[in-house]
């Protein structure tokens, strides 16, 4: 007997700019506007404070727990809406979902040059962080790219995060 994989999960990848919010919106609006879309992004709109870059290490892991209780809630559509540049970043997304019968994909979305990402950011985003980002950028061509990726699985495995979820 075979399982299907009814509940999917879509991991959008893209530098800032790439405009994976509108993307992951068309997305949602393909299936009826079901589904919940997840940005880290969204950690400041809620919490009412501008963006800063020392809150983002807490702002991932208040976008992970949220997926991962509506993985646990057995959400039909889930989209990761985050910059998800290499497979560490990606890695508890795909493993909480595989773990719990999700079908997988991943978008790319297509590149843009680093002055306009720049400029559609309004220099919010430094120009050095963005070419350290499109230089760190990691491709995949499928989910084992990931999951089975060492250097992910050790440094995640080794975390307090990951220890309290086991995802």
């Amino acid at each position: 007997m075979t399982r299907t994989r009814n509940r999917h999960i879509i991991i959008l990848r893209g530098l800032p700019g790439t405009q994976k919010s509108k993307r992951a919106r068309q997305i949602q609006e393909k299936y009826s506007g079901s589904g919940k879309i997840f940005s880290t992004d969204d950690y400041f709109k809620e919490n009412k404070v501008d963006f800063d870059p020392g809150l983002l290490h807490r702002a991932h892991i208040w976008n992970r727990k949220r997926a991962f209780e509506a993985i646990r809630e057995k959400e039909r559509l889930i989209i990761i809406d985050n910059t998800n540049v290499t497979k560490w970043d990606m890695w508890p997304y795909v493993r909480m979902a595989f773990r719990r019968g999700y079908w997988i994909r991943f978008e790319e979305l297509p590149e843009k040059p680093i002055e306009y990402l720049y400029r559609i950011c309004k220099g919010l985003i430094p120009m050095q962080s963005l070419m350290g980002m499109r230089e760190k950028y990691q491709h995949v061509r499928n989910i084992w790219d990931v999951l089975y990726n060492r250097d992910s699985k050790r440094r995640w495995m080794s975390t307090t995060e990951w220890q309290e979820n086991r995802w």
